[in-house]
């Protein structure tokens, strides 16, 4: 993987930032670009940027001009807003296009928080230009938190703003809360027709998750009301904003693999929220033991919801600490995105090797009797399941 220094100009403002990309020289790349968000810089993307590097992607993380205080780019946070960064942004997207090593047809855009919300005003605007948008944890609430007067830590009179908003240790200027007031948010961004991930924590306090549901909604219009066909939302259980704290590793572990699973066109098929209950366990001739691990649980995505028919286990065969084999055989019931009662019926087997990895060493085969959900039946998909003290959160791709 190479790593190097990334710079280019917004009027007279220099921005600045890195890229990193694999290390061969033939043949154009694949672009992503992605975007910090409210008063950080680069440095907080830079995990997704190897990751992309290692996708055979070149990946671009730069600091929004006035962004925050630790930025490397010139601007003040006084002159900064989403309407300043979204123009930062076309002025990177420019030369990214122009670099040797780039396919300009393909440049995804990624931002989090804040630069989720100024990607996706930019991929509307872009639309020719932009061939995929990744949301994470999107800002969607910022027009309704500057006519609500409350804005990250700044506290102010909506009907007065005054030239300087204090927003903890950042001062930003009047311009931050005028030039979002009187917008609508998703008019500024649902007819973007590229692909769409959206991925957001089911318990982010300071961005409800409820702005990215609707967003999916109203991508979803945009692009025919099919799920998965363009948008797709992945939902992290109990993730917060910014994805801190003691499951961080998990949560970001699993956001890469959405990403990935998406940049390579599979799509979220289903969740399924296991709750453990008890088991039983009986000792094998050969020494072995067979435990069965009971559950109950319950689904929802854009395309299924529902709950699984019980008893449902997981057979679990031990001949040391580990177990030699694992599978889960179950059935949900309930009804498919057409509004129409459905079964699917869900086999879930561990992957063989000593080295596998417990989050994504599953095969699974899905199949169910929705009619509107056939061709799942035929698909080859891949399971990420999410460890958790009260039962695993199961993601299916497809």
């Amino acid at each position: 993987m190479k790593t190097e220094a990334f710079s280019c100009k917004r009027e007279e403002l220099a921005i600045a930032g890195e890229v990193y990309r694999p290390d061969r020289e033939e043949g154009k790349l694949p672009a992503v670009i992605i975007c910090h968000g409210f008063g950080g810089n680069y440095e907080s993307n830079r995990h997704y940027a190897e990751a992309f590097a290692q996708t055979g992607y070149a990946a671009v993380i730069f600091d929004f001009c006035g962004g925050g205080i630790p930025s490397r780019s010139e601007g003040k946070t006084e002159e900064m807003s989403v309407l300043t960064e979204k123009e930062d942004l076309k002025a990177v997207i420019g030369a990214v296009s122009k670099l040797p090593y780039v396919d300009p047809e393909n440049i995804t855009l990624m931002g989090c928080s804040q630069g989720g919300f100024v990607c996706a005003m930019t991929a509307q605007e872009l639309q020719e230009k932009v061939r995929r948008l990744i949301l994470i944890y999107p800002a969607l609430c910022i027009p309704d938190d500057s006519r609500r007067g409350q804005m990250i830590l700044a506290r102010f009179d909506p009907r007065n703003i005054p030239e300087i908003v204090d927003c903890g240790p950042m001062k930003l200027g009047r311009r931050y809360v005028t030039d979002v007031q009187h917008m609508n948010v998703f008019d500024e961004i649902r007819e973007y027709r590229g692909p769409v991930l959206i991925v957001h924590g089911s318990e982010d306090e300071l961005v409800p998750v409820s702005y990215s549901q609707e967003a999916y909604r109203q991508y979803l219009k945009t692009h025919g009301e099919i799920p998965g066909a363009n948008c797709q939302l992945a939902l992290i259980d109990g993730g917060n904003h910014g994805f801190w704290g003691p499951r961080q590793a998990s949560w970001e572990k699993y956001v890469i693999f959405a990403i990935r699973k998406f940049l390579e066109g599979k799509t979220l098929l289903l969740n399924v929220d296991v709750r453990l209950q008890e088991g039983k366990e009986e000792q094998l001739s050969d020494g072995g033991k067979r435990v069965e691990l009971y559950f109950e649980g319950h689904s929802e995505s854009g395309f299924f919801t529902g709950d699984v028919v019980t008893p449902a286990y997981d057979e679990q065969i031990f001949h040391g600490d580990e177990p030699d084999t694992c599978c889960a055989d179950y059935i949900v019931e309930g009804t498919d995105y057409t509004g129409k009662p459905c079964k699917v019926h869900i086999t879930n087997r561990m992957l063989p090797g000593k080295d596998r990895d417990w989050d994504t060493g599953w095969k699974p085969q899905v199949q169910t009797d929705s009619q509107a959900l056939a061709w799942i039946n035929a698909l080859d998909c891949e399971t990420y399941a999410e460890g958790r003290e009260a039962g695993p959160h199961i993601h299916i791709w497809g």
